[in-house]
């Protein structure tokens, strides 16, 4: 199954950054189930996509990765780069557009997808393109999507059916829920 919806324009995210708009705040709770899913390895590569202002960024950079967030939002990466971090770095990017340039094939150990997903395009197609082409052999991606019931009509939240087709394809998938509610998926690709 194929999830397509229409994306917002570059104006509706800069509005949402200027608003201080936020779906759900980083916890300790997440963190926490975070580090138990995704045991920290010092030196690795992590990409945030949509990292908006960077607080997920920085968490990953505390953790010991070296983090290039990548956002379409120019105000949200304003924000993010007030908080400079020397192995943090911050690229505009429309996930809807395919690959950012320079990130190197095969070559991400985690990529971290939180409460984006149900804003692309295709965010099936986008995970496999993640599985598929940034992630090393072993790499993980780190994906949290807002459920919502089967006949919601408010855009902006994924059914269980479509996390099923999210999860498709990975070689290991866990599951864990947050309060919002939130589904959380640690996702990892086949090592060689």
């Amino acid at each position: 199954m194929t999830m397509t919806i229409t994306s917002p324009a570059s104006t509706t995210w800069n509005a949402w950054t200027a608003e201080s708009r936020s779906y759900h705040m980083l916890t300790v709770v997440e963190l926490e189930h975070f580090v138990r899913q995704f045991p920290v390895r010092r030196g690795h590569v992590a990409v945030d996509a949509g990292c908006g202002s960077g607080v997920f960024s920085r968490q990953l950079f505390r953790f010991g990765y070296d983090v290039t967030g990548l956002d379409y939002s120019a105000p949200a990466l304003i924000a993010a780069r007030r908080t400079p971090l020397p192995g943090v770095r911050y690229l505009r990017h429309d996930l809807n557009r395919g690959d950012p340039p320079g990130l190197p094939s095969h070559g991400i150990d985690r990529v971290a997808c939180r409460l984006v997903l149900p804003c692309l395009r295709d965010p099936a197609a986008s995970m496999r393109r993640v599985r598929d082409l940034w992630l090393s052999p072993g790499g993980q991606m780190y994906a949290v999507v807002p459920v919502v019931d089967e006949h919601a009509e408010q855009p902006g939240g994924t059914t269980e059916r479509e996390i099923d087709a999210l999860s498709s394809g990975w070689a290991q998938t866990v599951r864990y829920d947050l309060r919002g509610p939130l589904a959380c998926l640690a996702l990892r690709t086949t090592a060689t």
